[in-house]
């Protein structure tokens, strides 16, 4: 078909000597992309292997596989074919079938392609046409979704392609009429009872009836939110590198940040969030709004938010982590760092001055000394008259960060904090001309201070 011919061009889609991972389920669409992939199979000198999945939901699966492959003998492709248990991958994976079926797809293609051609040395391509974009439009828009989502179905990403989109459902099936080439129905394309049924059965109709040619305007919509999309992209990208901080434990964002345009700032918290996460789905606007709202609070509020990650205000921004129990284990593997011994004093020894190294008039001890983390009460003294300051209040007016305060290990006798190590210790423990006995502390590598 001249339009596809035309569109794979315009956009280089095709190369020569491609090797192609081609989806055929053995429906319309990509029925009609095998042909006209066959028909530029010598043009562009193409190694095309169809793959087939079975997604073992429906009963008349089989009767799809074997007609794929009796399609790909009749005009001399390559074919595969898979089986997996769709249902019982959703209900592991806590998605719908239609989610499900999508993901097992894209990764039996690419594991087609990885044994077929070896890895990066392949294109996916499927036939996704305009139709199918204009429902993903229609779907995501329902949901919620931002730019990204209004212009997610492009002609090329990575090494997906999709030469089909230049083409409405109504002109597939035309030339697939014209060309008297048979195809199967998937029977629950019929039904209602999948939300992009309903779209294409109820809604498109309906826009097409209000406005002539409503699919293609919706396409060319697409394309342009697609662009404004990219350009936002490369400013965000920009945003992010001037203004966030991130390693294992946390994602900190700035408060630098405020000064920029809001729809940028709400593109880099929802980075923020999918990257802390490891996901994208189900972030919305409203954990993002939470934590815009966290930049005009009190340092030290917190947000709970969506898969187990909070936000937390602090000096410098908000910061975002995951709360898990590993990060509770490696916390609680930092109070084996330090050890205590006691000794009679040797007088002719220099007292230790670096951090990681003190020494305590042990007689001065009242209680069995404790290696812990902080608790409410807790204080030290802070100079000669020994006057008490709240820990809470030294750590403040040190600007220690809030999501270090509570990992910074202490030596303590009761309320009394000997140790903050890493930091100082309390005035009253100090060894004196009078120290008879003294209590050695060492933390064998350096905390996060």
């Amino acid at each position: 078909m001249k339009t596809v011919h035309e569109y794979i061009k315009k956009n280089k889609l095709l190369t020569k000597g491609d090797n192609l991972i081609l989806g055929v389920s053995g429906g319309a669409d990509s029925v009609c992309l095998l042909y006209i992939l066959n028909e530029l199979k010598d043009e562009y000198d193409l190694k095309i292997t169809a793959v087939h999945v079975n997604h073992m939901i429906r009963e008349t699966a089989g009767r799809d596989e074997e007609f794929v492959e009796k399609l790909c003998k009749k005009l001399n492709a390559d074919y595969l074919s898979f089986k997996i248990d769709c249902p019982a991958v959703a209900k592991r994976d806590g998605l719908s079938l239609e989610e499900a079926g999508r993901n097992e797809r894209y990764r039996l293609f690419s594991k087609a392609g990885d044994e077929k051609y070896g890895v990066g040395n392949y294109k996916i391509v499927v036939a996704h046409h305009m139709d199918d974009l204009a429902e993903t439009l229609i779907f995501n828009m329902a949901r919620g979704t931002g730019i990204a989502g209004l212009s997610s179905v492009k002609c090329q990403k990575d090494n997906l392609i999709r030469p089909l989109l230049c083409l409405t459902r109504a002109q597939i099936e035309e030339y697939l009429g014209e060309k008297g080439i048979s195809h199967v129905e998937d029977e629950t394309n019929f039904s209602d009872d999948y939300a992009r049924n309903k779209i294409r059965h109820k809604i498109i109709p309906t826009m097409n009836e209000i406005t002539e040619k409503a699919v293609n305007h919706m396409a060319s919509c697409a394309g342009q939110l697609g662009e404004i999309e990219d350009f936002l992209r490369i400013q965000t990208d920009s945003l992010w590198n001037e203004y966030v901080v991130s390693d294992n434990e946390r994602i900190l964002i700035k408060d630098g940040i405020k000064k920029e345009h809001p729809a940028l700032i709400k593109r880099v918290i929802h980075r923020a969030l999918t990257e802390s996460a490891g996901r994208a789905r189900d972030i919305s606007g409203v954990q993002i709004e939470a934590i815009l709202l966290l930049f005009d609070a009190q340092t030290g509020r917190k947000r709970d938010l969506i898969y187990n990650m909070e936000a937390l205000r602090e000096y410098e921004g908000v910061s975002i982590a995951k709360k898990s129990e590993e990060n509770k284990s490696k916390k609680e593997e930092k109070l084996k760092n330090l050890s205590i011994e006691v000794k009679d004093i040797d007088f002719s020894q220099n007292i230790p001055t670096d951090l990681y190294t003190k020494w305590f008039d042990y007689d001065k001890i009242k209680y069995c000394p404790s290696v812990r983390f902080r608790q409410d009460g807790d204080y030290l003294t802070i100079n000669k008259d020994n006057q008490k300051k709240l820990l809470s209040d030294y750590m403040t007016d040190e600007k220690i960060p809030l999501n270090e305060r509570d990992e910074i290990v202490l030596l303590a006798d009761g309320e009394h904090v000997l140790w903050v190590v890493g930091h100082r210790i309390s005035n009253y423990y100090k060894v004196g001309s009078d120290t008879k006995k003294i209590l050695i502390a060492k933390y064998n590598e350096p905390p996060i201070v």
